[in-house]
């Protein structure tokens, strides 16, 4: 058997609210600023361009590689700076018992030591975000430090 030469990240969370309100939470730029970054632009089209920005922190910004409303989302993702390009982040919803699970896929780091942290990162921050979101949704409490950036 071949050794894996990508690694990826993928969580699901039961999130108590509608799968259209949680894709809204997703796809919607006014929304993202409510449990993601300080800044968002999203235009919610396969093609479409978005930004997500951090005060004191990244920008990220790309195209949207497929879309299907109210199911699925799928960014290039990018980090400014970092020449290590080639990573996809997915987020789509599914409605269960009431509520929706969000499943989050960021594929498409390869195992190389210059990839390492990016990839800790990422891992770490989706768990960190979604929490967040499931508590800006479920709770309406933003969770998130005046130092996350």
């Amino acid at each position: 058997m071949a050794a894996k030469t990508k690694r990826s990240v993928s969580h699901h969370y039961f999130i108590r609210a509608a799968p259209d309100s949680v894709f809204r939470a997703l796809t919607d730029a006014k929304w993202l600023t409510r449990w993601l970054c300080d800044r968002a632009a999203f235009s919610p089209k396969k093609g479409g361009k978005y930004l997500l920005a951090w005060n004191d922190g990244p920008t990220h910004t790309g195209s949207i590689v497929a879309f299907r409303e109210g199911q699925r989302v799928a960014l290039a993702w990018t980090w400014p700076g970092v020449e290590l390009h080639g990573t996809v982040l997915s987020l789509s919803v599914t409605a269960k018992d009431g509520g929706t699970v969000l499943n989050v896929e960021h594929t498409g780091f390869p195992r190389m030591e210059k990839w390492t942290e990016l990839y800790g990162s990422a891992e770490w921050g989706w768990t960190y975000f979604a929490m967040n979101l499931k508590s800006v949704l479920e709770h309406r409490h933003d969770l998130r430090s005046a130092s996350d950036g």
